[in-house]
Order: structure tokens, then C-alpha cells, then sequence
């Protein structure tokens, strides 16, 4: 016969299994399971083929014990390792000296024997791979990256939670002046960051499931004299993209030429994607992306047109957006531009000219709950009486976050009641947690003087606070002042102020302080002083400088951050030493969506 059926084969065999005894069919069916391919397909033939064998009475132990040891295999495979040590127990309870079984079974705390349950109550945890994967879902990226050398299902496990959040680096040290090491040094970096770049793009192109697992993609790629993306680069970039199913933020630094067609990618590929944070590093913005579904939103940059772009950009929207970050203080805003309704989360710095502008945005926010306006004054622009309007009992109730930073004020500009409004607008607010208020210049006519100060013993909640400490108060009665629940703190004091009007405020400090910025440089009487400072004390700011703060043998210990660290893990150094409060008094574009 020319042409052979495979399906005869199948025929065949079950012809002459069926012919046998029980025992011969299972030795038949245990020999066929062995020689499986590993797969999910294989698990559930495992299965059905495991228990049909041990519902023969008759099997002998020996098959028994065979059985269980090639599903418990594939239990472990399938990350099931509870059901896999069930069937262990099983073996080593026929057969204690089972040499195999022993060799699966994870070494506990001590000797151990089947049945010994006080010696099983000592060993590890024996959880399935759902159980620790929920107990993973709460470490911080920095335990998770710990887990990578355990060597153990959580390895794997504390992987794919990483790569849920994938950040990528691109020139970022070249264009660093003080880059450790010089020219050299910073030319190794990025060579590291573009190797580790691809590798992780290679990956995600040719991984689905690993793909699938990312949910926020951050590019920093900044714009110098010259484009620091290649055109491979941004190919690859190009071609990531739509392999990323489950992709909710995009975040990027980067210039026009990599900016624009990657921003068309994403509208073709993303729409409905939820986060969007661009900073545009080139002289003119980029065309945005018509994304209907976004809800957040971020944006910092420079031109004419930008804020233009993005009124156009936020207009073709078909859900609420709940939070805007806008960072172009060098541009006016335009006054209709910008509906508060819906907002939770409102960022801007920027050039007020017109105080309905912020009537409007106090009028329609009752809902806010982070509101920060860091501006510049044109003349007549008199914010005091809208903020004074709205300084009374029950509103902004939802309000938990508050910066006003003044960055500057045109020539003569006089508004006295502009900081004592804002502070009559928080006094004895019962919910608000973090608060900044700031005279960055020190203008004079803007009312900031020792009666701010008067509304901080009224918010009990305070966790956060930066202030500046006017010169008609006492350095010793300013920390009086402060909330005891304060744990980071920021203070400007007056230029004239030495160590000694310091060594005044320190003692009234709040005793659970983890962080404390101050206008001084690092020295000996500094660290002398601050050996009686807070105990808690972890993260010190001093002139621009971020210092970590240990204790050895009581003494303080600084250890000073690169500029690296300040930039592109700020928050993964504030949540390593427990303080992440400070986040609040140092405004960034929110690469942590």
C-alpha cells in the first residue's frame, strides 16, 4: 500500500494495549508519560495519566513511586509546589531512603523525617508559585532585584515583576559635566546602558510573554549639540513598541527626531493607553498624539506653541482626565485654556498674567488632592484675593498636597496679602499631609513673614513641609512651631545665619525627622551638630547635595550622591532609606507612574 494512515498506528497500539493486563497497561502508560515533551499540554496528560494509574489497586509500589515522581516533576515545571511536595511526602512515606524524592524535596531546618512534624513546622515555607507571587507584589524594586540570586522560584517570579516597569538609558552620562571619571568614565556608562538597552529590547522583541508583562516604559534619550539615538535605536524602539500588549504609561526624555516618529507609533499602536510624560528636549515641541483613553498626563518643555500643542492634544480626549503635570514656566498661560473639573492631581509652573486664571482653577477644584503652582507674576496679577476667597471652613477638603512657589514677580509687583491668604487657606485644614510654601528670590511686598508660621501648629497631619524661616522669627521658636509629626523638612534661613542661630533650632526639631534640608555646606561643626540631631535622621540636603545619613557608634556618617542618583533614582533611594516623604518637597516630572 502506497499511502500509510497515521491514525493506524494509534489503532495499533490501542488494539494491543488492550489486550493486556492492568499492570502491563500501566507500565505501558508510565513508559509512554516519560518520554513526553515538556509543556502545559504534557502537565494535564501527566495528570489524567498519574491518577488513572493509582486508581489500579493492584500496582505495585515500585510503579507507585515511579507514578508520582513524574508528576510531582511536572507539578514543580507548572510552579505547583505545594501539589509536587504532596506527592514527595507520599514516595518517602513507602520508601524513607527514596533518593530521588529526597533530592526534589527543598532542605528544611534540620534533620527531618516524614511525619515529623515538629522539624516540618521549622523548614521553609512551602508555597505554590500564585502564593509567592502575591507575597512579592508588595517588596520594593529593590528586594525584588535581590530575589534575582535566590535561587529559587521567586527568581523567576521577582524577574517578571520587574519587568513590569522597564526603564532605558541612552547617552545619559556623556552629557553629564560631572560625571565621575570624566569623558572616559561617561563614555563607559553609556556604553553599559546601551548593551543592557539592547538586550532588554532583543528580549522583548522576541519574548511575547515577556512583552506582555510590561505595564510602564521610560526612555531617557536627552538631546545635546546632537541626537544620542541611533536610527538602529529608535528602529528597535520602533519595532518594541507594538509588541507591548499590556502597555499603560510611556515616559520619555528625548528630542524631536526620536520624539516624533515614536509618538506616531504609539498613537497607532496604543490607544488606549492611560500615562503619558514627555519631556521634549529640543528647542521646539513635538507634534502630540491624539490618545482618547489617556487619564494622566505630563509635559515639560520649551516654545512657543506648547502649550497650544497640548490644548489640542488634551481636547481630543473621551475620558476625564484626573491628573496634569505642565512644566513651561517660561510661557504664559492662557486663561480658558484648562477645565479643573475632573482634576485630582494639578502640576504647573509656568507665567501667570491674569488672576482669573487661578479664581477659575480655586473655583471648579474642590476636588483636588495635590495641587502645586510654582509661578511667575506679571505686574498686576494680584493672586491674593482668589486664594482669600476660598479661605474658609470646608473647602478643599480632599486637598492632602499644597505647593505654592513663587519663582518670581515683575519689577514693583506688590501683593501683600498673597502668601498670609494662602496660609488662612490651609489653617486648621484636618486632612493635609504635605506643605510647601516658598519665596524663592526673597521679594519683598509678597507678605512672607512670621505669621505663615502661625498655621502650622493647626495641621496635626503633617508629614511633609517646606518653608522658609522669615527674619522676624527666632530660629529657636520656628522649630517650636513645627508639627511633631513632620518627618522631612526643608528650610531656607536667612543668608546671615551661622552654625551657632542653627544650634538654636536644632533642639525644637520634630524627634522622628528622617530628612532635613538646609542652605550649609558639609562641615565639621555641621557634623558635630548633628551627632545631637534626630536620631531617625536618614537623607540630609546641604547647598544642592544629597548625603545619606548613618550612625556608627553614634557618630554621623555622610555619604554623598552622585548626580546620577539624584536624577534617575530619586525614588528608589528615598524608598531604600525609608523616607519617602521627601519626594513631596522636590517637584519632578512623575517618572513613577
Amino acid at each position: 500500500m502506497a499511502v500509510f494512515n497515521p491514525k493506524m498506528l494509534d489503532a495499533s497500539i490501542r488494539d494491543v494495549v488492550a489486550s493486556l493486563s492492568n499492570d502491563q497497561k500501566t507500565s505501558v502508560l508510565l513508559y509512554a508519560m516519560e518520554r513526553l515533551p515538556a509543556g502545559a499540554n504534557s502537565r494535564t496528560v501527566i495528570e489524567n495519566g498519574v491518577q488513572s494509574c493509582l486508581q489500579v489497586s493492584s500496582m505495585y509500589q515500585d510503579k507507585v513511586i515511579q507514578a508520582r515522581i513524574l508528576r510531582a516533576k511536572a507539578r514543580f515545571a507548572a510552579g505547583l509546589r505545594g501539589a509536587a511536595h504532596q506527592d514527595l511526602q507520599a514516595i518517602l512515606l513507602l520508601d524513607p531512603n527514596h533518593r530521588e524524592a529526597k533530592s526534589l524535596m527543598p532542605p528544611a531546618g534540620g534533620k527531618m523525617s516524614i511525619g515529623d512534624q515538629t522539624n516540618r513546622a521549622h523548614g521553609p515555607p512551602r508555597f505554590s508559585n500564585e502564593i509567592w507571587r502575591e507575597i512579592a507584589s508588595f517588596l520594593p524594586r529593590r528586594d525584588l532585584r535581590s530575589l534575582l540570586l535566590v535561587p529559587h522560584a521567586l527568581s523567576s517570579i521577582a524577574s517578571q515583576m520587574l519587568f513590569k516597569k522597564v526603564c532605558l538609558h541612552f547617552g545619559t552620562a556623556q552629557l553629564d559635566p560631572t560625571c565621575n571619571g570624566g569623558p572616559e568614565a561617561a563614555s563607559e556608562i553609556d556604553q553599559w546602558h546601551a548593551q543592557r538597552s539592547a538586550d532588554i529590547l532583543s528580549r522583548l522583541v522576541s519574548d511575547t510573554t515577556y512583552a506582555n508583562l510590561v505595564r510602564s516604559l521610560t526612555v531617557w534619550a536627552p538631546e545635546d549639540s546632537k541626537n544620542v539615538l541611533t536610527s538602529f535605536q529608535i528602529g528597535m524602539l520602533a519595532n518594541v513598541l507594538p509588541k507591548l500588549g499590556n502597555l499603560k504609561v510611556f515616559s520619555c526624555t528625548m528630542g524631536n527626531d526620536a520624539l516624533v516618529p515614536l509618538l506616531g507609533i504609539l498613537e497607532k499602536s496604543h490607544p488606549k493607553l492611560q500615562a503619558l510624560v514627555i519631556e521634549s528636549t529640543s528647542s521646539t515641541p513635538p507634534p502630540l498624539p491624539r490618545l482618547p483613553r489617556l487619564n494622566r498626563f505630563a509635559y515639560s518643555g520649551e516654545g512657543d506653541e506648547a502649550l497650544n500643542n497640548i490644548e489640542g492634544f488634551l481636547s481630543t480626549r473621551t475620558v476625564a482626565l484626573h491628573t496634569l503635570v505642565i512644566r513651561n514656566c517660561h510661557r504664559r498661560y492662557p486663561t480658558p485654556f484648562l477645565s479643573t473639573s475632573n482634576l485630582r492631581i494639578l502640576h504647573l509652573s509656568l507665567t501667570v498674567q491674569d488672576a482669573d486664571f487661578v479664581s477659575q482653577l480655586l473655583a471648579h477644584g474642590q476636588q483636588l488632592q495635590s495641587l502645586w503652582l510654582e509661578v511667575a507674576l506679571e505686574r498686576g496679577c494680584i493672586l491674593s484675593t482668589a486664594f482669600r476667597a476660598h479661605a474658609r471652613p470646608g473647602t478643599f477638603l480632599a486637598l492632602r498636597e499644597l505647593s505654592v512657589v513663587l519663582l518670581n514677580a515683575a519689577r514693583d509687583h506688590a501683593d501683600s496679602d498673597f502668601f498670609p491668604a494662602i496660609a488662612e487657606l490651609v489653617r486648621g485644614h484636618p486632612a493635609l499631609t504635605s506643605l510647601r510654601l516658598t519665596n524663592t528670590l526673597s521679594l519683598a511686598g509678597v507678605g512672607y513673614d512670621a505669621a505663615i508660621w502661625g498655621a502650622l501648629p493647626s495641621l496635626v497631619r503633617l508629614r511633609a513641609l517646606a518653608l522658609d524661616v522669615p527674619k522676624d522669627l527666632s530660629s529657636a521658636l520656628s522649630a517650636w512651631l513645627i508639627p511633631r509629626g513632620v518627618v522631612a523638612l526643608d528650610l531656607r534661613v536667612p543668608d546671615d545665619t551661622t552654625i551657632a542661630h542653627l544650634s538654636q533650632l536644632c533642639p525644637g526639631l520634630p524627634s522622628g525627622l528622617k530628612f532635613l534640608s538646609l542652605p550649609f555646606d558639609l562641615s565639621d561643626e555641621l557634623q558635630s551638630l548633628m551627632r545631637n540631631g534626630p536620631p531617625t535622621l536618614r537623607v540630609m540636603l546641604l547647598r544642592g547635595h544629597f548625603y545619606s545619613v548613618r550612625r556608627s557608634e553614634g557618630e554621623p556618617e555622610f555619604e554623598r550622591w552622585s548626580r546620577r542618583q539624584r536624577k534617575f533614582y530619586f525614588e528608589d533611594c528615598l524608598e531604600h532609606l525609608n523616607c519617602e516623604e521627601a519626594g513631596f518637597l522636590y517637584p519632578r516630572l512623575p517618572w513613577g507612574w
